[in-house]
């Protein structure tokens, strides 16, 4: 019987020195079994734990641990943490220099394999918002990039939305409105993607002869080839600079 407890608290200790060796446990809670299956699940999910961390730095899991979380890429996660380590005043995530007591998150479009949504503050004072783009991995979606953009448009320089494609009108498939231009493009090598065009007077075209002007939607034609930048909204892409291209 001696023999038994012995070897018994020899397997104990044995297993406490190696996890000691290894480090504290890696995943202690479960994040790394976290899986969501619908686009606007990971970002619900995903900004729900870290609006609580970001309002109090002793809940768990931390912003830190939570940049880590394997919803987001391995990409994204290197980004989010090296912002956070920079001590920048900026939230990665939330795209504010203070934290909102809470936010608004709007999904704008969801195709098989990609997704973007909008997240943005409901303090109507606060015009800092997040455009967040999913892809989908497996079954499983994942967050792959968070923009911080002004308003509904991003600077010049920094577009939220920036892609090549062809525009589409009469033909778009439902639920799309034929009665709008769209623009279906390629993206992580997946064709078919479509989002609605929206344009104001404030909207820039560039012909194929390189003539710049305000740009006439009613002019334009069925699979023209077009570059697109401008900035993400819950209706569609609101239309800075549309360039037609061979």
């Amino acid at each position: 019987m001696k023999k038994v407890i012995i070897l018994v608290l020899a397997v104990v200790v044995i297993g406490g020195i190696m996890r000691f060796a290894n480090g504290p446990e890696r995943d202690p809670l479960g994040l790394e079994s976290v899986k969501y299956t619908e686009a606007a699940d990971a970002v619900d999910g995903f900004y729900g734990l870290w609006l609580k961390a970001a309002q109090d730095s002793t809940a768990l899991p931390d912003r830190a641990t939570l940049a880590t979380f394997p919803t987001l890429t391995t990409e994204l996660s290197t980004k989010v943490v090296a912002a956070l380590t920079s001590g920048a005043t900026l939230d990665p995530v939330l795209c504010q220099s203070v934290v909102p007591q809470s936010i608004t998150i709007r999904n704008v479009y969801a195709q098989a394999n990609i997704a973007q949504s909008l997240v943005t503050s409901k303090d109507k004072n606060v015009t800092k918002q997040a455009v967040v783009s999913l892809s989908k991995s497996g079954d499983r979606w994942l967050i792959s990039e968070i923009q911080c953009t002004d308003g509904e448009v991003a600077p010049e320089r920094e577009f939220s939305f920036d892609k090549e494609g062809f525009l589409i009108k009469g033909s778009v498939p439902k639920p799309y409105n034929n009665k709008n231009w769209h623009l279906v493009f390629t993206q992580d090598g997946k064709a078919g993607n479509v989002v609605p065009l929206i344009f104001d007077t404030k909207s820039q075209c560039t012909s194929l002869e390189g003539v710049k002007a305000v740009c006439k939607p009613e002019q334009f034609k069925e699979t023209s080839q077009v570059r697109v930048r401008g900035g993400m909204t819950e209706r569609g892409a609101t239309v800075m600079y549309l360039e037609f291209v061979k």
